[in-house]
């Protein structure tokens, strides 16, 4: 600490180490030349600092940039503007955006006077998260290198980098091709968008029921018969639990398990699959599956936000989610959690008709397990558990390809045996470690 300090301000140390010698000879001789030349090193003190501060005085400063929210692997780009309204040329100005994102772009320009510069900055977008964008720092220094002055421009803003996504084009057909691929019928006496059938004029319907063309071709009262259109929905259910997830940040199960419900959201939008979003962390999401174009912006940026900071543990959310959920419901659960009671849940879910599968993230392939266990041991015991009860478990480990890893559960997997036959690998019994 006290070395990186000595190294950034080593100039200044230095001269006002000169200005104290020049000090002590000037009044410990009385000699003319000390004089001089410590009033000389004061005026370049005095100099230095308001070449420095009349730098930052008379600049127009503009950010031009479109959008309010970016993707982890693009890039934040953006055009500043300079204008040198002040008589005096400025030099030696350092020009960068002050965001809180990593390595924040910016560039170092000079102006004559009434000069006009424009440049391009681009920032890349490495996590995700929402940052605070927009406000550009002005650093102007003197020609002797001893002052470094700071002058803020503009107003902040928030700006989202939402989280990364893959492809799945080969997603688990047996989770990718949704009921909720096509509508079911009921039908109802309410007035919907959905018309069946058409029928004979009966005592009681209401005169808005009727189909005036089929009445006019029939020359008989006809009436429109309506269905309710009935679409399964699908639903991301992310762990947030703080004491579920392992490893340092980038690199850790909370952000494998977000890329992992960012993908499968991209994945439902493309396919015209309602989906919804449910995390518990400290503030509880709930966002339910809906139709509308703006669904998956909402989910994603709810992704991009949240973090593992949650007390609430996933089996009693999981009770909470509850009532929210029909037969019509596919549930995919993301989570690392060792613990076992969660999947008796699931359970409980599966009893009542709903669709549920677990993507478990491998928090042995980020930390080592110090049980002694191998790497994904206990996917495979929570996966020959769940199994029993009809609910697949896609494991998705640290660095390996969410694609292939959900593109098959890990129960069920075939085994090659001694005598080159194939086998299904039987359950374990219930029991989770």
């Amino acid at each position: 600490m006290i070395r990186s300090l000595i190294s950034q301000h080593r100039r200044k140390i230095l001269f006002s180490l000169l200005i104290l010698a020049v000090l002590f000879y000037s009044l410990g001789t009385g000699f003319p030349f000390f004089y001089r030349l410590l009033f000389t090193l004061l005026l370049l003190v005095v100099i230095g600092y308001g070449w420095a501060w009349l730098n930052l005085r008379g600049l127009d400063v503009r950010l031009m940039r479109l959008g309010r929210r970016g993707q982890v692997g693009d890039y934040l780009e953006g055009q500043i503007q300079l204008v040198n309204r002040s008589r005096m040329p400025k030099s030696w100005l350092e020009v960068v955006e002050d965001t809180d994102l990593p390595e924040p772009g910016g560039r170092t320009v000079a102006l004559v006077r009434g000069q006009v510069r424009s440049f391009r900055i681009a920032t890349y977008l490495s996590r995700r998260g929402i940052y605070r964008t927009g406000r550009l720092r002005v650093t102007a220094r003197d020609p002797f290198g001893l002052f470094r002055i700071d002058r803020t421009f503009l107003d902040g803003q928030p700006y989202t980098v939402l989280p990364q996504t893959v492809p799945l084009p080969d997603l688990d057909r047996r989770f990718a091709n949704l009921p909720s691929d096509s509508v079911f019928s009921r039908r109802t006496q309410a007035i919907t968008p959905e018309s069946s059938t058409v029928r004979d004029y009966a005592d009681g319907d209401s005169v808005r029921r009727i189909h005036w063309p089929y009445t006019a071709r029939m020359n008989r009262l006809m009436v429109k018969e309506f269905d309710i259109g009935v679409s399964a929905q699908a639903w991301a259910v992310l762990d947030m639990e703080r004491r579920s997830h392992v490893g340092a940040a980038p690199d850790n199960t909370e952000e494998l398990a977000v890329t992992v419900a960012a993908s499968l959201v991209q994945h439902w939008d493309e396919t015209a699959v309602p989906a919804g979003l449910a995390a518990n962390a400290a503030n509880l999401w709930m966002l339910k599956p809906d139709r509308r174009p703006a669904q998956l912006g909402m989910l994603m940026e709810t992704l991009a936000g949240v973090h593992a900071d949650g007390a609430l543990p996933l089996e009693r959310f999981i009770l909470d989610l509850r009532p929210h959920l029909s037969g019509f419901n596919t549930l995919m659960v993301i989570t690392p959690s060792r613990r076992p009671e969660w999947t008796y849940s699931l359970v409980g879910l599966r009893r009542q008709g709903i669709n549920v599968a677990v993507c478990y993230i491998d928090p042995s392939s980020f930390v080592a397990d110090d049980s002694g266990a191998a790497p994904g041991t206990t996917g495979q015991v929570t996966a020959d558990y769940l199994a029993q009860h009809g609910i697949p478990v896609y494991l998705v480990r640290r660095g390996e390809d969410i694609n292939h890893a959900l593109s098959h559960p890990l129960a069920g997997r075939t085994e090659r045996a001694g005598d080159g036959s194939t086998a299904t690998r039987s359950p374990a019994e219930p029991a989770i470690v």
